[in-house]
């Protein structure tokens, strides 16, 4: 009877104190959350007077925890640099990290990752002056390429379609094939560009209706070509001589420490200038000590924005990269986070959607 009533009491011990899995606590069945974070604006935003956070990943991992079964509050630790962030989740310092953490294979190896929560990539941002426009780059660009294309597909349908629809008619164009394009193709440009010399003029009513066609459709098409030069004009006045990642071979270039940007170009060939923070990283393009610095895009957006009138992005993503939320290795966290995250994701439109949006605009 003695036996039966203290083995009793030691279930009854060990079920109020060991938690539902029956040995030791589950990371708290019900606990808060201890999440590590950096800065890292626009995910993860430090108010340095008041030490509050704000941000993309912050109101992220908010959601994800609301949406755990059973639902949890979250707790931060506030890392001071990406290193002592990392090394902080490795240790087991901290339940998980969130910030604006990319993938990639060294960091795998000591880490365990989410799935990805956001999607980017690198951007360069340099002093809005250049070598001169170099007119060639200019007319032998991708986009403007696209639009003559266009633009000469449209001429070569139109000057079959009004030569096919006036044939006949000994006053307009000429019925022989070759010397009646000819004319039709005169006729098209003049009336695109809403000159209309008068020289032809179609007689048919089917003919006229085309003409009106052209007119509109020249317009518009006319107004893409102009815009898409334009564009490219700027863009070649604003930073002619770096203009993507190849054109950094060789140049100082500023990379924050310990990030993707660090390996990524010095596998490239720049001369990588390592240092602490974005902040810095700008300033020393600024101050002309670096031809340009290379960060994640949204980060860098987010902050010439606020702090750097004098730089601009060149806006050519490169080495795509998914961000992740990590875990010490092991940790049975990490499925039930990747759970409530692809919940987040589902319904039109869904809570990641919103939340986006609200932070980062309809992209």
């Amino acid at each position: 009877m003695q036996t039966v009533l203290t083995f009793s009491v030691l279930a009854f011990v060990t079920t109020v104190f060991a938690g539902p899995s029956g040995f030791g606590a589950d990371e708290g069945a019900a606990a808060p959350l201890l999440v590590g974070v950096k800065s890292a604006p626009p995910f993860v935003i430090v108010d340095e007077s008041s030490g509050n956070l704000s941000g993309f990943s912050i109101d992220l991992v908010r959601l994800i925890a609301a949406q755990m079964e059973p639902p949890r509050k979250v707790t931060f630790q506030i890392h001071q640099n990406l290193e002592e962030h990392l090394n902080a989740v490795r240790s087991g310092q901290v339940d998980l990290g969130i910030a604006a953490t990319s993938f990639s294979s060294e960091r795998q190896r000591t880490l365990d990752f989410s799935v990805a929560f956001y999607q980017s990539g690198l951007d360069i941002a340099v002093r809005p002056e250049g070598s001169g426009i170099m007119l060639w780059d200019i007319l032998s660009s991708s986009e403007l390429v696209r639009a003559f294309l266009w633009l000469a597909v449209f001429l070569l349908v139109c000057v079959h379609v009004i030569w096919l629809t006036e044939k006949g008619t000994s006053e307009t164009f000429d019925d022989r094939w070759l010397p009646g394009l000819g004319q039709a193709a005169w006729w098209t440009i003049v009336t695109m560009t809403t000159v209309g010399y008068g020289d032809f003029v179609p007689r048919k009513p089917l003919s006229r209706v085309f003409g009106v066609a052209v007119i509109m459709a020249g317009i518009i098409l006319f107004g893409v070509v102009v815009g898409v030069f334009s564009s490219a004009l700027t863009l070649q006045n604003l930073a002619s001589d770096i203009q993507r990642p190849s054109d950094l071979r060789g140049r100082p270039v500023t990379v924050v420490r310990d990030t993707v940007a660090e390996r990524v170009m010095t596998h490239r060939g720049a001369d990588v200038i390592r240092v602490d923070s974005l902040e810095e990283a700008l300033a020393a393009v600024e101050s002309g000590e670096a031809d340009a610095a290379v960060h994640d895009f949204p980060q860098l957006r987010h902050t010439l924005s606020r702090h750097s009138r004098a730089l601009v992005q060149v806006g050519r993503l490169f080495s795509i990269q998914g961000y992740g939320i990590t875990y010490p290795v092991g940790s049975n966290l990490r499925k039930r986070v990747n759970v409530a995250l692809l919940e987040l994701t589902e319904g039109a439109p869904s809570e990641y959607t919103q939340l986006s949006e609200r932070w980062f605009g309809i992209q």
